[in-house]
């Protein structure tokens, strides 16, 4: 199955192409904003496969939570061209994109990326060998103490620019702990994902409407409003 897979939920910016069989990966950090460099980077997959998006057959996009404005970005991009192609479109949390990717067996993995005000979008999960990462802690707008509420006694493999900011805080709840600085999530095994989850159940991914951006916390600007009105 040719597969694209989109995301710009933070400051990695993930494409990824599988075209019989082999699988292009743009992926990369960028400091710019991602509506400049994902179109480039989508033709960029596609001429090193020597094909064009027609050629798609099933898109993935990430939903989130991470930036407001980048989450936005990749699942208007994803749902114009799932419309356009008439292909399915599978929505995935961010987090367990890259909680896909983690190559270590039998560990819990967290992924939290930076949301400020002393807070991440994490979720957690377990990770076994050759099945898809089981949900512990959803995703979602968490503190750092919160991650670790559930207990065990499994080692965990800590990703994303979250994680790093606050790893001393991290290291002090839980102490076999094991940082990832700068992991860049491996396009095949998120590829694998994208067509794990379709194969599941073909028929729920047909309609692009479903998939939505997940922000899980109103941005300041609803923040703000809301006080105004209040006021009001």
């Amino acid at each position: 199955m040719n597969i694209l897979l989109l995301d710009t939920a933070t400051n990695i910016e993930i494409v990824a192409l599988r075209y019989n069989g082999i699988v292009a990966d743009k992926t990369m950090q960028t400091q710019h904003s991602h509506s400049v460099t994902l179109f480039d980077s989508i033709d960029s997959a596609c001429k090193e496969l020597n094909t064009t998006i027609h050629s798609i057959q099933c898109i993935g996009v990430g939903i989130g939570p991470g930036s407001f404005t980048g989450i936005r970005i990749a699942v208007t991009t994803a749902r114009m061209l799932a419309q356009m192609l008439q292909v399915p479109l599978v929505g995935i949390p961010t987090q367990l994109l890259f909680a896909s990717a983690i190559v270590h067996s039998n560990v819990h993995c967290i992924v939290a990326f930076d949301a400020k005000k002393g807070r991440v979008f994490a979720a957690r999960y377990q990770i076994m060998n050759n099945s898809l990462p089981q949900e512990i802690l959803p995703q979602g707008d968490y503190t750092v103490n919160q991650i670790f509420d559930v207990q065990n006694n499994h080692e965990i493999i800590a990703v994303g620019d979250g994680s790093i900011k606050y790893q001393e805080q991290m290291k002090k709840l839980y102490n076999n702990i094991q940082f990832i600085p700068d992991f860049i999530p491996s396009a095949e095994k998120m590829i694998h994902l994208v067509e794990s989850l379709y194969s599941q159940n073909p028929s729920y991914y047909t309609d692009y409407r479903k998939v939505l951006p997940y922000y899980s916390r109103k941005s300041d600007a609803e923040v703000m409003k809301g006080l105004k009105e209040k006021k009001d």
